[in-house]
């Protein structure tokens, strides 16, 4: 049986110019300069203002009889940006700078079984990077390897930890923010219906906005993190938004946001106390996934694009 295969490929852009850096294996490393184009940028803009026109005009909106309405192919426009994407990620992939990288990824892929993939554990810095269509890279069939790759994205700063068996029911504390154009029926109903096997302490921002003031809302979420008894996992539905000053915003009340900055020291604490896994249902997290693994934890589940 062959034994698994893994890479670890860094990206690392500053200004135009790109840093591949391969390791694997006992030390081996290839390092490469790659020009970086302005057109990736322009294309990636293009699909991400595509992606986000289409499935915001998906609201349907009732129209008035009689009245001619002439009508945008969103659709089509969403797909004509998503292939010029590829075809300018690809195009930047096949680099003549870069065959070596993919040459040693390509043979290692030929000496391992279709059932067993090569993986690489990709990092990119900066972040934004990591947004771009990395699965959609072929080395496979460029050199027509019988195999395939795996790729998968690591933080640039990881803080390993003891992670403490649990011996008993695993504390999960949900977080429910603003709900506006949401329905959180299906969540809610997904996490009872697991109750008996675990504690689940539910946090309704809705209900408590209500009932009180912003201050009180916001206190009540950290004092819940907080909470001397500990959590293992920690769950938000809602929206949230990108912020690298604040480490991420969640949206908890229509038009209220809280930073992960604001509830840092509650995290932390949280942290010391066993929590170990987060998912957060919501959009745009790559800067709340980035603030979650600089504290230590390192299991995260977030939304890498805004969501319809």
């Amino acid at each position: 049986m062959n034994s698994s295969i893994t890479f670890q490929l860094k990206v690392k852009q500053i200004a135009l110019n790109c840093n591949f850096e391969l390791t694997w294996g006992n030390s081996q490393v290839i390092d490469v300069n790659l020009n970086y184009p302005s057109s990736l940028s322009i294309s990636y803009n293009q699909w991400h203002r595509a992606y986000l026109n289409y499935y915001h005009r998906m609201r349907g909106k009732a129209l008035n009889s009689g009245k001619l309405k002439i009508t945008v192919d969103t659709h089509k426009q969403l797909v004509d940006a998503e292939a010029q994407l590829l075809h300018e990620f690809e195009r930047w992939l096949l680099s003549p700078e870069l065959v070596s990288i993919r040459r040693e990824i390509a043979s290692s892929v030929s000496k391992t079984s279709p059932q067993q993939p090569v993986e690489i554990f990709l990092t990119c810095t900066p972040v934004e990077l990591a947004k771009l269509p990395w699965e959609s890279w072929d080395i496979v069939t460029e050199f027509g390897a019988p195999g395939k790759i795996r790729i998968a994205r690591v933080s640039a700063n990881i803080r390993f930890g003891t992670v403490t068996p649990i011996r008993r029911k695993a504390r999960v504390l949900a977080i429910f923010g603003d709900d506006s154009n949401l329905k959180f029926d299906a969540e809610e109903k997904a996490l009872k219906s697991v109750q008996s096997k675990l504690y689940i302490e539910f946090i309704d921002c809705r209900q408590i906005y209500n009932e009180g003031n912003v201050v009180e809302l916001k206190t009540k979420i950290v004092q819940a993190i907080s909470d001397t008894r500990g959590w293992d996992m920690l769950f938000f539905a809602g929206h949230s938004n990108e912020s690298q000053l604040t480490g991420g915003e969640l949206f908890i009340a229509p038009q209220i946001s809280l930073s992960i900055h604001e509830i840092e020291d509650a995290l932390k604490q949280a942290k010391k106390r066993g929590l170990q896994f987060a998912i957060f249902n919501s959009c745009s997290g790559i800067n709340i996934a980035e603030s979650l693994i600089n504290i230590g934890l390192n299991q995260t589940i977030i939304m890498r694009e805004g969501i319809h």
